[in-house]
């Protein structure tokens, strides 16, 4: 244990680089180098992890020491802030791109993932999708806490509800290739987008009172 107390931060760091070539020599995403990754290849070494943890003020300090890329911890290391203006800049180059509006009257487009997705490299590629949901827990917590329109428009009418459940109905029947299988809410959101539109299970819910109720209604199996 004494012996560890002299151990160079600059030697700590060199070793640390030494690992990480091997990681990556094995074919390792540069940006996924973990303390499990570290701790496997690490064999016959007196540099421990508590020499990164407890001396060099903790694993992404080391890393960022070492210069090496953080990868999803970026969520750490920059603040709510500074990714929240940075997916309004991906919002509004969507935006730009894309002015026509939902299908039903005064309804926005919807910003989804993917779209999030698409126009990120354009806007630079700073944050992954990856940092973005681990800062912010959900896409929907993103929008909700940014103003960006979620697409459940509180203008529509059970009519338009009905069409689009309809329609949804029939993507799923036609894709399942099963006429037995249940079409839960579960399904439903994973058809859920017809023409850019999306209108939430939740909504149709509180409109409809259950899910059984709506499908009831729209006499839908």
């Amino acid at each position: 244990m004494p012996a560890r107390r002299k151990l160079s931060e600059k030697d700590a760091l060199t070793h640390l680089k030494s690992i990480y070539k091997m990681f990556l020599d094995a074919g390792g995403d540069p940006k996924r180098f973990t303390i499990r990754h570290y701790n496997r290849l690490n064999e016959n070494s007196q540099y421990y992890i508590d020499v990164y943890v407890k001396k060099l003020g903790g694993w992404n300090n080391s890393l960022q020491k070492a210069k090496i890329p953080l990868g999803f911890r970026q969520y750490k290391e920059f603040s709510k802030e500074e990714i929240a203006q940075y997916v309004k800049k991906v919002y509004k180059m969507y935006t730009a791109a894309n002015k026509k509006p939902g299908k039903y009257k005064g309804q926005e487009k919807t910003f989804r993932m993917k779209d999030f997705h698409d126009f990120n490299e354009k806007a630079g590629g700073r944050f992954s999708l990856a940092v973005i949901l681990k800062r912010f827990g959900s896409w929907s917590n993103v929008l909700r806490e940014l103003n960006i329109p979620i697409g459940r428009s509180r203008g529509l009418s059970q009519d338009q509800i009905k069409t689009h459940v309809k329609a949804v109905y029939d993507k799923f029947r036609k894709k399942s290739g099963n006429n037995d299988r249940v079409f839960s809410k579960e399904m439903y959101e994973k058809y859920n987008f017809i023409d850019d539109v999306y209108i939430s299970s939740k909504l149709v819910e509180r409109r409809f009172g259950t899910w059984l109720s709506a499908k009831k209604e729209m006499k839908i199996q």
